[in-house]
């Protein structure tokens, strides 16, 4: 499948999401209102499907921008442990993991997309240290 149909299909998912009046703020830029309204609800012990309806967004961007706000927290403060900022925001360290993982190879996907290197430079590499060797 094609970048552009994997963002064609992301598209029409949140096109669907933003119809649907109980994920409509899906995708869309967090305010700093429901900022401060997520973690009073995570707060309150509401599960992340709760704070989701409440909030008109997905149960996923509910525990992703949690999972953000902890890696903030660690960032902002270094003797915040992992562990630390993963029950400050009701998250298990294995999700922040698991986030960190994909992140970077989102990253690593888009420099490679970025930064194609072809067999032929490769080869043109080997000839050169080759060459420097004899």
């Amino acid at each position: 499948m094609t970048n552009y149909s994997n963002y064609t299909l992301y598209q029409e998912k949140l096109r669907k999401q933003r119809e649907n009046p109980e994920t409509s703020r899906a995708g869309l830029k967090w305010e700093v209102e429901e900022d401060n309204v997520l973690i009073d609800k995570v707060n309150e012990g509401l599960t992340f499907d709760d704070v989701a309806k409440h909030l008109q967004r997905t149960a996923g961007s509910i525990k992703t921008r949690l999972i953000i706000k902890a890696l903030a927290l660690i960032e902002e403060d270094c003797n915040i442990t992992l562990e630390q900022a993963a029950e400050r925001y009701k998250v298990t360290t294995q999700d922040i993991q698991a986030y960190q993982a994909n992140k970077k190879k989102r990253q690593m996907t888009v420099n490679n997309r970025n930064n194609p290197v072809s067999l032929n430079s490769i080869y043109a590499l080997l000839v050169e240290i080759n060459n420097k060797l004899s």
